[in-house]
């Protein structure tokens, strides 16, 4: 006989316990945090990757520009201004789609670019002006991480105001390394 109160395995109401729900959440908790920095460091990374691409594709208009004139653009070509006024001129004959501009405005505003005399006799570098045929260039951008590796094989050289191994690629005080900058 059957008492008609009694449960029966059957007809027991599963769930989670609050002590298994809590480490649940924990867990996920944890996870999300790891997925979180990891990222942010992709991002930084990619950011980093298009900076360096776009030294690429603005080391190429250079050389187009000195095949068809003999000469580097100058630091400050006429009509334009800023640390990108040659890239500006590439923009503007045609030899870039548009000026690029860094990712991150905060961080850089725009490429640093100087034209450079390169001196046969004693190689001593010098900022050309728009008077005189530049025969050298230097081109940098700051960028992210210190641990990229073309920051292994950049120039790092200091011509005039440009300086490769500060980080914001302008200023002539030693920094942290952050600085791609290079040359043909």
């Amino acid at each position: 006989m059957q008492f008609p109160f009694r449960r029966t395995p059957a007809s027991r109401k599963r769930g989670f316990t609050l002590i298994e729900l809590l480490v649940v959440i924990a867990i996920i908790g944890i996870l999300s945090s790891v997925i979180l920095v990891s990222l942010a460091t992709a991002r930084s990374k990619s950011r980093d990757a298009k900076r360096v691409a776009e030294i690429g594709q603005i080391r190429k208009a250079l050389e187009l520009y000195y095949d068809s004139n003999q000469t580097y653009p100058s630091t400050t070509p006429t009509g334009y201004v800023g640390d990108d006024a040659a890239i500006q001129l590439l923009t503007a004959t045609g030899l870039l789609p548009k000026t690029p501009l860094p990712p991150d405005q905060s961080i850089n505003p725009n490429y640093v670019y100087h034209g450079v005399i390169v001196n046969q006799a004693t190689g001593a570098l010098s900022e050309c002006t728009a008077l005189v045929a530049c025969n050298n260039y230097e081109l940098g951008i700051s960028l992210e991480r210190s641990d990229n590796v073309v920051l292994l094989n950049d120039m790092d050289k200091s011509v005039g105001t440009f300086y490769g191994a500060n980080p914001d690629c302008n200023d002539v005080t030693l920094g942290t390394e952050k600085c791609y900058d290079v040359g043909p």
